[in-house]
């Protein structure tokens, strides 16, 4: 026999089963979750904010554009100083407080001709103190796009957006805070706590802003981030994400009258470079990825430096621990020159910058209460895991439940296909309003 559980409970425990069970990624049934769900009916004032949204396509609309035509590659800081400034002054229209956090400067190993310095622009942090639940939004401004790309338009056409971070996510941050302004337009933000935290360095892993997005999940309940979403999956689970950078030297000479007086690190970073491959395996689920590769100074020299850029994915975190050991052990082992030479160095950088999100009871009542209001919006939503990262792994990590998919619906992030549909603006806007509603009068 069933036990008998409350609307909600039973719920979070079907979606659990249906995930576990290999359902994860297809259409659940609306209307029985709707009916099963435990969420109220839409209220009277939930039907005038949804009106109110209904009416701001064209306002939305208009400041995608403007911040899409800002250019705001993670490494452009003017770009991203000017997008947070737009920010900084809508929330404080909305009665936030704003502060700036220091970026900072990341440095990473790499050749003399490379000189890898990276200068983090500040980050933004909007609060509003309240009482009741704490909400902690997030997102990103920054994109994959540097301000040299021939990809840096928006445009329009036929109902699809296109543009440099329509999709990945500055559409996303137009939904937030148009959930926002929906909520304060009806006085729905009076005396509740709300926290937004917009940070400039997630495409390149969030190495400064990590330290802001943990402290604040330790201070709040629940988390949302406006990561745009494909065929409007919401994501349960997502991999661990790690970084590399090998930078082998060697010992330059001339490639004709001295060959044998060189050490080439283009070769010596060449058998490494196998041996990080190899590590992938499909049924584990880890896959490292040697995505730049650089080094030499002419055709006709042995190359006294060469350097390698690795990605790295992991379903669970002691996989992440165990492939940067095996990353140390690359670097340390010698294939082009005898074991105990001193002609040839490595030097290693590795960081496991996101951490698997890993499914919990409490983040899997939020995602189903998500799908819930979805279904009383007559939306159709699935539930799928995903081998990319956000911002969400670290704050569930920290142990904030975290729902990191609320963005547009669209594709083609990270590439010129870039592109959202202009009728999910009013779509997901209004789920975010009646979600953040409703968990800050929980």
């Amino acid at each position: 026999m069933i036990p008998r559980y409350c609307g909600r409970q039973l719920s979070v425990f079907l979606l659990s089963f249906l995930v576990v069970s290999g359902v994860s990624g297809m259409l659940l049934d609306q209307r029985a979750l709707a009916a099963e769900s435990g969420e109220p009916p839409l209220s009277n004032t939930e039907l005038q904010v949804l009106e109110w949204i209904e009416n701001q396509e064209t306002n939305m609309v208009s400041l995608l554009r403007t911040i899409t035509n800002t250019n705001s590659g993670s490494f452009n800081k003017q770009g991203m100083d000017q997008l947070a400034s737009i920010f900084a002054g809508e929330l404080s229209s909305l009665g936030f407080s704003t502060n700036k956090l220091p970026g900072g400067i990341i440095e990473m190993p790499s050749c003399p001709n490379s000189n890898l310095i990276f200068d983090v622009a500040d980050h933004l942090l909007a609060t509003r103190a309240g009482s009741g639940a704490r909400l902690l939004l997030m997102g990103h401004m920054d994109t994959v796009f540097p301000s040299d790309s021939p990809f840096q338009e928006f445009s329009l056409d036929n109902g699809l957006i296109r543009g440099p971070g329509v999709f990945d996510m500055k559409g996303g941050l137009v939904v937030m805070l148009y959930a926002l302004k929906a909520l304060e337009e009806f006085g729905l933000l009076d005396e509740k706590t709300v926290s937004v935290l917009l940070n400039s360095d997630e495409e390149v892993g969030s190495l400064s802003s990590r330290q802001y997005i943990e402290q604040q999940a330790r201070q709040h309940d629940y988390g949302l981030v406006f990561e745009g979403s494909v065929n409007n999956n919401q994501i349960r689970q997502r991999k661990g994400l790690g970084q590399a950078r090998f930078v082998v030297h060697g010992r330059a000479s001339h490639a004709g009258a001295a060959h044998q007086d060189g050490r080439s690190a283009i070769r010596e970073l060449a058998y490494k470079i196998i041996d990080m491959e190899e590590m992938t395996n499909y049924e584990t689920g880890l896959t490292v990825n040697v995505g730049l590769v650089s080094g030499g100074e002419a055709r006709n020299m042995v190359a006294p430096c060469a350097e390698a850029y690795v990605d790295l994915r992991y379903p669970l975190p002691q996989q992440g621990i165990a492939a940067r050991q095996q990353f140390e052990d690359i670097a340390a082992n010698h294939h082009s020159v005898p074991a105990d030479s001193t002609d040839v160095s490595t030097e290693i950088w590795v960081n496991l910058h996101r951490p698997p999100k890993i499914p919990t009871p409490a983040s899997d009542q939020l995602l189903y209460r998500t799908v819930a209001i979805g279904a009383l919006l007559g939306e159709q939503i699935s539930v799928a895991d995903s081998g990319g990262g956000t911002d969400g792994s670290l704050s569930q990590a920290a142990g904030l439940p975290t729902l990191d998919s609320l963005g547009l619906i669209g594709s083609g992030g990270h590439s010129q296909r870039e592109q959202v549909d202009l009728n999910s603006f009013v779509q997901t806007t209004k789920r975010a309003a009646i979600l953040i509603h409703r968990l800050l009068n929980e």
